[in-house]
């Protein structure tokens, strides 16, 4: 967590004395697994333009999926069959870095497509009701909470992004955005666990931007 919050410090120094957009945004993401499925968040970035078509940018981005789940699988030690039902609280906090280029020549609207990579940090912190069921037909059931953290997983994507300026106020535009990744989740080589080694998603975004130059 260390990392996450320097890197908080140095985005927010950077959008103070660097950046040429402030961006603030909402999101709406769904996944391949069942314990970040629905997730909504947001996010905090600026936007450093490199030509008058081309910009990097660098994002915060937050996401929190609180909606109950159900899972069952086939213990791979025992053979034994396993249900949960699941109330989840399970976070993510990503720091993103991505290079876009605009493929219109409008003064008023701009479509950006380009390629992104990220860190992860995952927050895992759910109530389990579980049910086991032997092969003998033996039945047990109880409740429990399960509670850590994966961090430092990396992801990979690409971004696509429409903007129209100046429609609210002067210097501000809006903003729609869709972003699909790849993260790694679960170390390959680790066995006996249900957790996928790949999570894909399809992050939908709604943004506001600050443009801190005149003539951008």
């Amino acid at each position: 967590m260390k990392v996450v919050i320097s890197t908080i410090v140095l985005v927010c120094f950077s959008v103070l004395v660097f950046s040429q957009e402030i961006e603030l945004k909402g999101t709406y993401a769904v996944s391949t697994s069942i314990k970040f499925q629905n997730n909504f968040g947001g996010g905090i970035g600026y936007k450093h333009f490199l030509t008058p078509r081309s910009r990097l940018g660098f994002l915060i981005d937050y996401f929190i999926n609180s909606i109950p789940y159900h899972d069952s699988y086939t213990s791979l030690s025992d053979l034994s069959r396993i249900v949960k039902d699941v109330q989840p609280h399970n976070q993510q906090i990503a720091l993103k870095l991505n290079y876009s280029y605009n493929l219109l020549k409008s003064s008023k609207s701009m479509l950006f497509i380009g390629a992104e990579i990220g860190l992860s940090f995952f927050i895992i912190n759910e109530k389990v009701k579980q049910t086991v069921t032997t092969r003998l037909g033996d039945i047990s059931s109880g409740n429990y909470s399960s509670n850590y953290s994966v961090n430092n997983r990396i992801g990979v994507g690409m971004l696509i992004e429409y903007a129209l300026k100046d429609i609210i106020l002067k210097r501000i535009s809006t903003s729609i955005s869709l972003h699909p990744e790849i993260t790694n989740y679960r170390n390959f080589w680790l066995k006996g666990t249900n957790d996928p080694a790949l999570i894909g998603w399809l992050n939908f975004n709604v943004g506001i931007t600050y443009s801190l130059t005149k003539n951008r």
